[in-house]
């Protein structure tokens, strides 16, 4: 019985053993058991340089993107930069379209107060006979620009149911 408690613990010790050396628990023991060196300590500064390296690869990397970043915001000023002179060109000339826009109006305006002028110093019954050719729209704005007897003559000398119509288009836009 006693030569089986030795042996039971005689392989257990070597049991235990070899396990330990197998899947490498210490490391530095196992080499020294098959080399026969002394164990070598863990070098952590070696790991330390490997994260280091990682890190300084991720500072350039957030670097060159912190660059690209800055060239486009500067892209995106230029860019707003561009935008605004072109709208101003595109503001001004759109005030010049409404300066020029309002002085055909003006000239338009102009030339209908004088044809009005021209009819008013017709005979009303000429004056009427070439009214009820025109367009209604030119005929509205020359009666409008007209002195109100002259007007009542040239509409009196026109046909009645074409008179009757241009008396209810003035009425309805406020006209004379």
């Amino acid at each position: 019985m006693k030569s089986v408690i030795v042996f039971s613990v005689l392989s257990f010790f070597v049991i235990f053993a070899g396990t330990f050396l197998v899947t490498g628990v210490f490391t530095g023991i196992r080499s020294a058991y098959f080399t026969g060196e002394e164990a070598a300590p863990v070098d952590s500064t070696a790991e330390y340089s490997l994260e280091r390296q990682s890190l300084q690869a991720k500072a350039a990397e957030i670097a060159e993107r912190e660059g690209e970043i800055e060239d486009l915001q500067e892209s995106l000023e230029l860019e707003k930069a561009v935008l605004a002179e072109e709208f101003n060109k595109i503001d001004a000339m759109r005030k010049r379209i409404q300066l020029a826009v309002g002085q055909v109006e003006e000239e338009r305006l102009r030339g209908l107060k004088k044809l009005s002028k021209v009819y008013e110093a017709m005979p009303p019954k000429d004056a009427a006979a070439i009214l009820s050719g025109m367009d209604v729209d030119i005929v509205l704005e020359v009666l409008r620009n007209m002195k109100e007897r002259p007007a009542a003559q040239i509409l009196a000398s026109l046909d009645p149911a074409r008179a009757a119509a241009l008396s209810n288009l003035l009425t309805a836009q406020g006209g004379k």
